[in-house]
């Protein structure tokens, strides 16, 4: 597997720490917004493979980072920590993209980075 980022957009930073350790394990390199920095602009500055958004973000937030992610080509996956897998797949829907809930395993998580990865961008992204 070739270097693979994940930028990593989560409310709390102890769910941010154990989601760099998840994708340490799945063999690629987690990466964060600098301190004060808002997502949209860590989204378009470090430009990663994946970006691993958190739904307890907000509404206003989650569309923002969409709307980033769909004008530079960027592949998305919500997760959370507070919500049943169901609600997190319901909000994600809303954008057009998966989701997970966190507890998972970390055999079930590199398979959510997997399956995002390897989605096909729009025509144009």
């Amino acid at each position: 597997m070739l270097h693979t980022t994940v930028l990593v957009l989560a409310k709390d930073r102890f769910v941010a720490a154990l989601l760099d350790a998840l994708i340490e394990l799945s063999g690629r390199s987690a990466v964060f917004p600098c301190e004060g920095e808002s997502t949209a602009a860590a989204a378009r500055r470090i430009h990663a493979d994946l970006v691993l958004l958190d739904c307890a973000l907000g509404s206003t937030t989650c569309a923002t980072v969409s709307v980033v992610a769909g004008e530079e080509g960027l592949r998305l996956l919500m997760f959370s920590a507070a919500h049943t897998e169901g609600e997190a797949r319901d909000i994600a829907h809303r954008y057009g993209i998966d989701a997970f809930a966190l507890p998972v395993s970390p055999r079930e998580f590199a398979g959510h980075l997997d399956r995002a990865l390897t989605v096909e961008l729009p025509a144009g992204s």
